[in-house]
């Protein structure tokens, strides 16, 4: 019988993408996890009610509350983005679509991901706490990774090594600004800028 972390671990793009309509909601899953990335970067204590509370906002419901397998979700998606990114395993990852997706419709549920990340940095007031260089530079080119969202991304050999470039340096991104903005967890190591991709200058 799997336990409760192993359930934990199986949620996945579409898990949430069913979510999303269940709801009559048609934003990206993605943009919902990068949301709930960046409050747990940004926000010293990121509480699981308001976590409960800022998802049925994103899903279109201002006032009702989550209820049963969805609000079981939700609180599993948490604690699954949680545990990622405070182990110290480097195991976190973005939730995007996978490889059964289109090379372009995987990149823009990148891009949705980092739209969504940004957004809850921002509104945790990112320029009033104290980041490395190192910190500061990868949030800078996640907003270039946005502003090439824009453009479209065709399927060939040398785009598909881009995207999976380009998805690594999110990741790492992410989990040094975690660890900065969280003093005392597991340390990561830092964006290696000789492996930073090219195409987001």
């Amino acid at each position: 019988m799997p336990s409760e972390k192993d359930q934990v671990s199986l949620i996945d793009f579409d898990e949430l993408a069913d979510l999303c309509l269940r709801h009559r909601c048609f934003q990206s899953p993605s943009l919902f996890h990068g949301v709930l990335t960046g409050q747990l970067c940004g926000q010293e204590h990121f509480a699981r009610d308001h976590w409960l509370l800022l998802l049925g906002q994103l899903l279109g419901s201002e006032t009702a509350e989550l209820e049963g397998v969805d609000k079981l979700l939700a609180l599993g998606l948490l604690d699954q983005a949680l545990e990622a990114l405070s182990s110290g395993g480097l195991d976190f990852e973005p939730l995007l679509p996978d490889d059964l997706y289109e090379l372009e419709e995987r990149f823009v549920g990148l891009v949705q991901w980092v739209q969504g990340f940004l957004k809850s940095l921002k509104a945790a007031k990112l320029e009033e706490r104290e980041l490395s260089a190192e910190a500061r530079e990868g949030l800078d080119d996640l907003e270039r990774l946005v502003a090439l969202g824009k453009e479209n991304l065709q399927a060939d050999e040398n785009n598909e090594k881009d995207f999976i470039a380009i998805a690594e340096f999110v990741r790492m991104v992410t989990m040094l600004l975690y660890t900065e903005l969280h003093p005392g967890k597991p340390q990561v190591e830092k964006v290696n800028k000789a492996e930073q991709p090219k195409n987001l200058h």
